[in-house]
């Protein structure tokens, strides 16, 4: 990999650790604990369950790719890494799996009389998709193919 295209590596990799895994690691326990205050108020038992689920394998997801993916790319990329990048490609798709999973699960609560609390989530919700789909695309469509030879 030639230099130029390793410091555009390096800014994309710099960039979804701060504009990304940043927020993912706020934005997360935040609607898992309005997930809990759903199903504690109108929502079914273990509504929440799928919320944690998924805080909890993006936040393994992100620690991988901070402690052996970014790594490798930062250094060049090596024989490892396509296999690496096929590794995280495939657990997006689980991503993708759990998060219609949880739409369903929303789309069968009734909209009325639910409260602020599954109001507040549908808008925490909302905008944490709309980052998790800006960081997939980044990682799927720029970053990752730099490393395909």
């Amino acid at each position: 990999m030639n230099a130029q295209r390793l410091a555009v590596a390096r800014d994309l990799v710099e960039h979804v650790l701060e504009r990304f895994h940043e927020a993912h690691r706020r934005d997360l326990p935040r609607i898992v604990a309005l997930a809990r205050d759903v199903e504690a108020g109108a929502g079914p038992a273990g509504f929440a369950a799928p919320f944690a689920a998924l805080a909890e394998a993006l936040e393994m997801h992100m620690f991988k790719e901070e402690m052996r993916l970014f790594p490798m790319m930062e250094q060049g990329g090596n024989s490892l890494i396509v296999r690496l990048i096929d590794d995280m490609q495939a657990e997006h798709g689980l991503h993708g799996d759990e998060i219609a999973h949880i739409e369903a699960l929303l789309q069968a609560l009734p909209a009325a009389g639910a409260g602020s609390a599954l109001a507040s989530l549908r808008t925490a919700w909302t905008g944490f998709l709309a980052d998790l789909a800006e960081h997939t695309q980044l990682e799927d469509e720029r970053l990752f193919p730099m490393f395909r030879h």
